[in-house]
């Protein structure tokens, strides 16, 4: 039985590898929760900092749950408190979670098919997460272009179907996080595309586990 298994409910532990919390460093955290609205608990990492005025901070959560039969660890979530945005919060709690989840044995990873968080899938890209069939990009209503500016750091995207934008533009997610909407005719790149509400599959576990590594001691030693 994996560590992951055994954790006690509601008990907060930090991660191997994740030191006791510092001034102006991360510390990551695991806890464990039974849901009423799913038959798998869930996990939930959380970044947290000690601020110069020695109070904990919160960072950030990144929420999974995992299957043990099929040894499936499946993303459901990542937020991050808005004074630490743009600050690579997410990056990091999406390293934690694909390293710890590897080496549990959990190799079969991938997102639920609800996530509809356009920068979260941009950033799952990076780590050789994918849609299975490449031809939803080009078949896909759901498809959100992520754009740049430049100099700007805000999270601007575009969408293909303007049911979907509009659908979006009513959510909580438009309402409680910083993403931008453009059209075609402003002035942006199109630096990627995801597709919401689709699920996306680890395809590579050395290459993802590797890229993570790297991150996670970057950030947190």
């Amino acid at each position: 039985m994996s560590f992951l298994e055994n954790i006690p409910y509601k008990e907060s532990l930090t991660l191997k590898g994740s030191s006791s919390i510092q001034t102006n460093k991360p510390n990551i955290t695991i806890t464990r929760y039974h849901c009423d609205c799913d038959i798998y608990d869930r996990y939930h990492l959380r970044a947290n900092m000690r601020g110069n005025d020695n109070r904990i901070q919160n960072q950030g959560y990144l929420y999974f749950y995992i299957n043990p039969e099929q040894r499936q660890s499946k993303f459901i979530g990542v937020g991050v408190s808005e004074q630490y945005r743009n600050r690579g919060i997410a990056s990091l709690l999406i390293s934690s979670w694909i390293m710890l989840s590897l080496d549990e044995g959990f190799s079969k990873m991938s997102t639920i098919a609800k996530q509809r968080k356009p920068f979260p899938l941009y950033i799952l890209k990076k780590y050789d997460f994918e849609l299975n069939d490449s031809n939803k990009y080009q078949t896909s209503p759901k498809v959100v272009h992520i754009c740049k500016k430049e100099n700007d750091d805000k999270k601007y995207i575009m969408f293909q179907n303007k049911q979907e934008e509009i659908r979006f533009r009513n959510s909580n997610i438009m309402k409680t996080d910083n993403y931008m909407i453009v059209d075609s005719q402003e002035n942006s790149s199109i630096i990627d595309q995801v597709v919401l509400d689709t699920p996306y599959y680890l395809q590579n576990n050395e290459r993802a586990y590797q890229k993570s590594l790297q991150l996670y001691h970057s950030k947190i030693k």
